[in-house]
């Protein structure tokens, strides 16, 4: 992946895929480590930050909201539409199950991994009472779901899917949150194994690689 300039964006629209992200933003991270997964060659990566106005972004995705896509006359947003549309447009290596329960499974669990602990996490960066209800919201999650974190392999089976990629731009931002991933049972050896994969290094913006200095 490549940074676009705000003066080629739309040069990079034209000639290929543009991702609109944030430099530490959930959703952004995983569309990154999506296509990092499915090494995509020639994506345009444009950073969007709240101190700058971005008209080009601004013109794409009216309501602000990231990860915004861009691929030629398709423009896709929130996270979930562009994984979604990533994993189909880029068939290899498959994120999700080629059975119809399974595949069904996988998109239940990623999908409260994405609206539900997702938006805990982003709360509990704030300050005050919010935040913290929302990071002792979160740590009961993770505790409810320690039998599911596997000793190993990955967390639907020996294959990697969709929900791999969306427990680890969350689980990278634990103890950020003050939780520390030792207090769930299984869950540090589950997110080293994530950590350790070229993809998930080569996905991390340098403000996300800061966050386990």
């Amino acid at each position: 992946m490549t940074a676009a300039t705000p003066a080629s964006a739309l040069a990079a629209r034209r000639a290929g895929l543009l991702l609109f992200s944030g430099e530490n933003h959930l959703g952004s991270h995983w569309a990154r480590l999506i296509l990092c997964e499915k090494d995509v060659d020639g994506v345009a990566i444009e950073w969007v930050d709240d101190d700058t106005v971005n008209e080009d972004w601004m013109t794409l995705s009216p309501r602000g909201e990231l990860p915004t896509l861009a691929d030629r006359e398709v423009v896709l947003y929130p996270a979930r539409l562009v994984v979604e549309y990533l994993d189909e447009r880029y068939p290899h290596p498959p994120l999700l199950p080629v059975e119809p329960a399974a595949r069904a499974r996988v998109r239940m669990i990623q999908h409260h991994i994405a609206s539900h602990l997702y938006g805990l996490a982003t709360t509990g960066l704030g300050q005050g009472r919010p935040a913290q209800a929302a990071r002792k919201e979160l740590q009961e999650e993770l505790l409810g779901l320690a039998r599911m974190f596997p000793a190993r392999g990955f967390f639907m089976g020996n294959d990697m899917t969709v929900v791999d990629t969306a427990w680890a731009p969350l689980m990278w931002r634990l103890p950020s949150l003050g939780i520390a991933l030792d207090s769930v049972d299984g869950m540090r050896a589950y997110a080293d194994r994530l950590f350790a994969r070229g993809a998930f290094q080569r996905s991390l913006s340098s403000v996300e690689r800061n966050l386990a200095a």
